[in-house]
Order: C-alpha cells, then sequence, then structure tokens
C-alpha cells in the first residue's frame, strides 16, 4: 500500500489543504498527518512529504503536490503491472 506522511511542524501556508487535495485525490493511499517526520532540516527549509518512504521537498506546495503525485503514480504502475 502507498504511504503518505506530512510533518504536522511543517503544516504553514497552503499545507493543510494540499493534505486535503492528497486525501481526496489518492483515496487508497494512506495518508497521515506526524508530530515529526525526523527531517527537521529540510522542514524548516521547505514543504516536505515522505511519499512510499521518500522525502519529497520544495519550495512551493503545488511542486509538491506534483512531486507526490509522480511518486504515487510511478508505485501505482509498478503494482498494477506486477505478476504474480
Amino acid at each position: 500500500m502507498n504511504t503518505l506522511r506530512f510533518c504536522e511542524n511543517n503544516m504553514r501556508e497552503n499545507m493543510n489543504e494540499l493534505v486535503e487535495k492528497a486525501k481526496t485525490e489518492f483515496t487508497n493511499v494512506d495518508i497521515a498527518v506526524e508530530p515529526c517526520l525526523g527531517e527537521c532540516g529540510d522542514c524548516a527549509e521547505s514543504f516536505i512529504a515522505v511519499a512510499n518512504g521518500t522525502l519529497l521537498t520544495a519550495d512551493t506546495t503545488h511542486a509538491l503536490f506534483e512531486r507526490i503525485k509522480n511518486n504515487i503514480g510511478e508505485r501505482e504502475v509498478a503494482v498494477t503491472n506486477r505478476r504474480d
């Protein structure tokens, strides 16, 4: 299952809107806002999220959302194309 984590210390400007948009768009993703993601240096400098264990950063929430879509989308394609 895909996971998406946000840091509550990074919830400034439009981050609340980004989280809500992610919850609406990615209904098959486990999404949570956690007290701390342990990425304090990046968290203080930019907008961050951890998608499927990968730290994603961006200067704007729009750019971060695009990076999240790319990460989640790549995983969805891999799972869909996997043969058991």
